[in-house]
């Protein structure tokens, strides 16, 4: 919520409106946001086109910002409003669609400021045409600021279909209509960018949505830019891994460094003689443990004392190339290298390369335990080929002892890459995030469920990561935006 002083009235607006919107080929004419103005004269015009394209100065943008700053106190405004401009062959400007599906009266003024202003066309074969550009109004520290967003329009492109090579199950989906899907992106929010690999969720349930294009905090309403002016990053720093570990400390790392925040603020670890290689996951146990995949082993870190498991302190390592690591509830620690998978349990030591098992010459990449003490692994080729891959999938191994194996062909598997899963205590499912299919719902006792962009609400099908929150609320990363997906 917004909430705008000004000397004669309170104005309060939600500034992101909780919408989902499916873009058509950008081959012609289109309004791009939810809220469309029909005053504008013309049906012909492309998106962002032209070389140069569409401008105005960044003065003209400053100076629209001054107008409102001085008129409205906007001490406890944050968020942004995006708004698509049309601009003329002659330079004159009207706006054609924004993103306050309140319409309140700071919208308003935005759109009479910008219809008057003189832009520069876009120009193609040498002529100036017709063409859209986007403006984004955004509130922080009680002033708004402006600046132009060029459109990536293959983001703008469906997604395309998404890809299922198990042709046998026939997916009913009878829980779909029990969910409802939300979905941002940047061009309807805040949102840095619309891929991200990472996220977290901190015990104060806020939702951290980390991105090669900045960091954002999102609270299930309103989103807070992580940046310069309140962490060690700029608005666009690259962010390859961010977790939350078990005592609610957020560990990001940026920039070949390791940052911790907490209510203390931001703290830079200084682990150079451990992650000399990179850090390519950041992971946190269920018993306090950090733990680092590395190219040159597992760095452990437990109440600031550092460990590095590689072949030199473990022999029956397979390779010191760390891809994954997960610790079981009987603190069994789970290893997957490029070489292979790996088990510690006390002073034993399980190579599965030697095993009869779902695990025999592959690594695992993701890991989930039930309540009832099941483990569940995603599971990646040693020897990685392109296409669909049947030693991959979801291995089971139940609390008997004995081992699953799921994939595509003998399951309601869709497709056998997966990028994340997650257990969910509240419903007593397993979600599975898929590189090309999207989402699998798989209840252990009604079966497979498959929601992608071609049957659901869902902004694509290729899922990176999935979190929940206390309440149940799930979020999945995606490439084409930030899904919500919340029980009705």
């Amino acid at each position: 919520m917004l909430t705008l002083l000004s000397p004669t009235k309170i104005c309060k607006f939600l500034l992101i409106g909780l919408f989902v919107f499916f873009l058509p080929m950008v081959l012609s004419a289109q309004n791009i946001f939810p809220e469309k103005i029909n005053i504008c004269n013309t049906l012909n015009f492309c998106i962002d086109c032209g070389n140069p394209k569409a401008t105005c100065d960044q003065f003209t943008l400053d100076y629209i910002c001054d107008k409102i700053n001085r008129k409205y106190i906007l001490k406890d405004a944050y968020g942004s409003i995006s708004f698509q401009v049309l601009v003329e062959p002659t330079g004159f400007s009207c706006v054609l669609s924004h993103t306050d599906v309140t319409n309140t009266p700071i919208t308003v003024e935005l759109i009479r400021y910008l219809n008057g202003n003189i832009w520069r066309p876009a120009i193609e074969n040498g002529k100036p045409v017709f063409s859209s550009v986007v403006v984004v109004f955004r509130f922080a520290y009680g002033r708004i600021s402006a600046q132009m967003q060029r459109v990536d329009l293959t983001e703008l492109k469906p997604p395309g279909d998404p890809v299922i090579y198990n042709k046998k199950t026939v997916y009913a989906n009878p829980s779909l209509k029990t969910y409802e899907f939300t979905t941002w992106t940047k061009y309807n929010s805040p949102l840095p960018d619309n891929v991200s690999r990472s996220c977290a969720i901190d015990k104060s349930d806020i939702l951290w949505y980390a991105s090669a294009k900045g960091i954002t905090r999102f609270d299930g309403e309103n989103f807070n830019a992580v940046n310069e002016f309140n962490s060690p990053f700029t608005s666009e720093t690259a962010v390859s891994d961010i977790t939350v570990d078990k005592d609610n400390n957020t560990w990001v790392y940026a920039n070949n460094k390791m940052y911790r925040y907490n209510d203390a603020g931001w703290q830079i670890y200084d682990f150079k003689k451990f992650l000399a290689s990179g850090v390519t996951r950041i992971l946190h146990s269920r018993h306090g443990e950090l733990l680092f995949t590395t190219k040159d082993g597992l760095v452990v870190l437990r109440k600031d004392k550092v460990v590095l498991l590689n072949k030199k302190r473990i022999p029956k390592l397979p390779s010191n190339n760390i891809y994954y690591a997960f610790d079981d509830s009987q603190k069994r620690l789970w290893i997957g290298t490029s070489k292979g998978t790996i088990m510690i349990d006390k002073e034993v030591i399980t190579n599965f390369n030697t095993s009869d098992t779902p695990l025999k010459n592959v690594y695992i990449s993701g890991a989930a335990e039930d309540e009832k003490g099941n483990l569940y692994f995603s599971l990646v080729d040693c020897n990685e080929t392109a296409g669909d891959n049947d030693k991959e999938g979801i291995a089971v191994l139940k609390t008997n002892g004995r081992w699953l194996h799921y994939n595509d062909k003998n399951s309601g598997m869709p497709s056998n890459r997966v990028n994340d899963m997650l257990y969910d205590k509240n419903e007593h499912l397993l979600w599975i995030g898929t590189d090309q299919s999207g989402i699998v719902r798989f209840d252990m006792k009604d079966g497979w469920e498959n929601y992608h962009n071609n049957n659901s609400a869902m902004p694509g099908h290729t899922i990176y990561q999935l979190v929940q929150d206390s309440k149940g609320v799930i979020y999945a990363t995606t490439a084409n935006g930030l899904l919500r997906l919340r029980k009705k």
